[in-house]
């Protein structure tokens, strides 16, 4: 398969699939399998940004139907986050797309999603607390 994307793209590709499913093996699956779906037209897409989205939003998808990974602590704590924050989140914490761009590509308009991440945070914030560990601004 002929991917359009640099290893970098790949990794962080990879690594928002791990935060949207909490599980190793959950996460390579999902990424697999929307490559496979989307390669085929990766290539209709006129700039990365547009393929990036094209790529995001199938993994979104798969990622609903993963089964749930049993990570500890506060990457348990962001697994356990509602759908929504978790991909806001994750999308931004990988840096794929600019903020307007990963808002489109989630379909919410920035203010929702600044409202969404709020939110993400503010839940990462107590279990950190509770957990007695560094969330994830702390560890970054």
């Amino acid at each position: 398969m002929d991917l359009p994307f640099s290893t970098e793209d790949l990794a962080r590709l990879y690594r928002f699939a791990l935060l949207l499913t909490g599980d190793e093996r959950a996460a390579q699956q999902v990424l697999y399998d929307a490559c496979v779906e989307c390669a085929a037209r990766l290539g209709s897409y006129r700039n990365e940004a547009s393929r990036l989205a094209c790529v995001l939003a199938n993994m979104r998808q798969k990622a609903r139907t993963a089964p749930a990974g049993e990570g500890k602590g506060i990457a348990r704590a962001f697994a356990t986050l509602p759908e929504e924050e978790r991909v806001a989140l994750a999308g931004l914490y990988m840096g794929l797309l600019p903020a307007r761009e990963l808002a489109e590509a989630l379909r919410m308009s920035l203010e929702d999603m600044g409202r969404v991440l709020k939110s993400a945070r503010q839940r990462l914030e107590r279990s950190a607390l509770e957990l007695g560990e560094p969330n994830l601004e702390q560890a970054r």
